[in-house]
């Protein structure tokens, strides 16, 4: 396989100490290009927090597709444990010597919902108006917003209590600027729920309320289409919404036994 070079977390400062802003900052090197030399396939192989989501577009029957013209908005590695996760504590409610389902349990149906995450076309950051794309999926009767973002903190910065990150941890601090990352808006139910308003009013863990999250990273250009990944969060996950569940499953009382 030939040889990689990853690209860093968008949202983190480093990024952003690049000399040109069309530099980029690929495997902890100013690049001038966002591309890489591979497929799609075989860069979420070589990425850590992406190979076993590649393992499984394998299992799907879905490989060639990704290496399609098309743009993945990937779930992570923590995804991936999160819906493993929230799948066990179920089944130990129920049986506590219930054996413990793991990412090879997944049946080839549930694997087939792996194309909500798959859009067509190429999409990145330069292709995508100001007022953002609304475009279906590969998975038939889903939606996805895509649009660009101002941010002014990590979606995982220390935060004071409130509804923002704590002083200290937002970007106006430090940056001249504050970046635009790229938000995924997934429709979950009949309608949008369009604003964050919406959305808590509907209930989070409610089915049918709309998913949003900020990529972890993006703009990866490969051989054959477009990857961003969905940001990726940590194990203990603490109740975060941005931190996602594969296939949107459960909610965030499944996260406790």
């Amino acid at each position: 396989m030939k040889k990689l070079f990853i690209l860093i977390l968008m949202a983190t400062p480093l990024v952003f100490l690049s000399c040109e802003k069309t530099d980029y900052i690929i495997g902890g090197e100013n690049n001038p290009t966002n591309r890489v030399d591979v497929t799609t396939m075989e860069y979420l192989a070589a990425n850590e927090v992406t190979q076993e989501t590649a393992k499984l577009f394998e299992r799907a029957g879905l490989s060639s597709v990704v290496n399609g013209d098309v743009t993945v908005l990937a779930p992570s590695i923590y995804a991936i444990n999160r819906y493993l996760r929230r799948q066990n504590n179920r089944r130990l409610r129920l049986n506590p010597d219930s054996p413990l389902m793991t990412a090879d349990d997944i049946t080839q149906e549930e694997l087939q919902q792996l194309k909500i995450y798959l859009v067509p076309g190429k999409i990145w950051r330069e292709t995508i108006p100001e007022e953002g794309l609304e475009i279906s999926t590969l998975s038939e009767g889903d939606s996805v917003r895509i649009r660009l973002v101002e941010v002014t903190a990590d979606p995982g910065a220390a935060w004071d209590g409130g509804s923002s990150p704590g002083a200290g941890y937002q970007y106006p601090n430090f940056m001249q600027t504050t970046p635009k990352l790229i938000e995924a808006h997934f429709k979950r139910g009949d309608s949008w729920e369009n604003t964050l308003t919406a959305r808590l009013a509907l209930g989070y863990d409610n089915p049918e309320c709309d998913q949003v999250y900020q990529m972890y990273l993006s703009d990866v250009l490969t051989t054959t289409g477009a990857v961003h990944i969905i940001y990726s969060g940590n194990y203990s996950y603490t109740e975060h919404y941005y931190y996602h569940s594969l296939f949107f499953f459960g909610t965030r009382a499944d996260d406790l036994l």
